[in-house]
Formats: structure tokens, C-alpha cells, sequence
């Protein structure tokens, strides 16, 4: 009786050798660690829109299509078509911000700011921002309009494959954005 009772307790030992691996990474997936999957602060764009493709101009009128300015990195944009009013403005303060506080990390997240035909705002105090002009950037707002996210000072927040995951109103805390992309950076291998 005694060696089948050992033999049970070896045979107990042998599947907790395997299970508790298992367990262990599981808990750490969705329990303790992330908080789980789905756990973002902005409002989520289920499934990701694809941007449609735009033709970019600079300020020193170099023109690029969108989807090669957008498959760098992670991209924090917002979009100005009739120009970068206070919204806007509170809103790239605070994306500047942001950014600052991901240390290393920021150079893997670019600040964009997309303008319509208006002319192209200049930002002495935001040297880190991106300033690009686009006759056609209604498109993008059609878009994000149509998804009740077309408010001044809306941030936007765009996948390294040019897809619209995540937005933030502007009336938003500014910690859901830091949150959320430092979460998606350290869980993402692109970008």
C-alpha cells in the first residue's frame, strides 16, 4: 500500500512539473500583470480601420504619400483640416507631453499633425511634431466623423501597419493615452 501511495504522489509531482507553468503564465496574461486583454482607456476602433491613402506635403514641400509616413512607427495624429485652433493646441501640448514621458520608448511613437489647405501653422515650442498639409484630408475626417470622433482636438492613435486603432476626445485625460501606448509598446514587437 505504502509504494502505490508513492507512485501516486510521483505521478501528482509529474503533472504539476507541466501544470503550473501553465497556470503561472496565465495568471500573468490576464490577471496580475496587464490587467488582462481589452484593457485600453481610449475608445476602441473594433476592427482597426485602414487609413485610406493621402498625398502629404511638408513644409519644405517635399510631398510623400500617407502609408510611408505611417508604417515607420506608432503614430499619435490629429487632424486640423480648417487649422490648429485651442483644442488643437491644448491637445499637442499634451501629446508632447506624452511622449516625453515614454523615455527610450518615444523613439518608436511620432507626433503628427495632419492641416487642410490652411496655411501650415508653425510650432517653435514642438520640435519633436510633424507638420504635414493635405488638400484631401477630409477623407481621414469623413472617417473619423463617422465613427463620432471628428471633434477639434481629437487624438488619434495609429498602428505601425497605417490602421486607426484607438481615438481620445479632447476633453479627455491625457493619462488614458500614456497608458494605453506605453501598454501597446510593451507588448508589440512592431513599430
Amino acid at each position: 500500500m505504502k509504494s502505490q501511495n508513492i507512485a501516486r504522489l510521483k505521478l501528482i509531482g509529474v503533472f504539476m512539473i507541466f501544470l503550473l507553468p501553465l497556470a503561472t503564465a496565465y495568471l500573468l496574461y490576464y490577471g496580475l500583470s496587464y490587467g488582462g486583454p481589452g484593457t485600453n482607456d481610449g475608445n476602441l476602433i473594433d476592427p482597426a480601420e485602414p487609413l485610406p491613402e493621402l498625398t502629404l506635403h511638408a513644409a519644405d514641400g517635399e510631398s510623400m504619400p500617407s502609408l510611408r509616413l505611417l508604417e515607420q512607427d506608432w503614430t499619435i495624429l490629429q487632424v486640423a483640416p480648417d487649422g490648429c485652433g485651442d483644442a488643437c493646441r491644448r491637445s499637442l501640448e499634451e501629446t508632447r507631453q506624452i511622449r516625453a514621458l515614454l523615455h527610450r520608448r518615444s523613439t518608436r511613437v511620432q507626433r503628427v499633425l495632419l492641416v487642410g489647405d490652411s496655411p501650415m501653422p508653425e510650432f517653435e515650442e514642438q520640435p519633436d511634431l510633424e507638420v504635414y498639409r493635405s488638400e484631401d484630408a477630409g477623407a481621414w475626417m469623413q472617417l473619423f466623423e463617422a465613427a463620432d470622433a471628428g471633434a477639434a482636438g481629437t487624438v488619434y492613435l495609429v498602428d505601425p501597419l497605417g490602421n486607426w486603432m484607438l481615438y481620445y476626445p479632447p476633453d479627455g485625460n491625457g493619462a488614458a493615452l500614456f497608458d494605453d501606448i506605453k501598454h501597446l509598446l510593451k507588448l508589440s514587437h512592431i513599430g
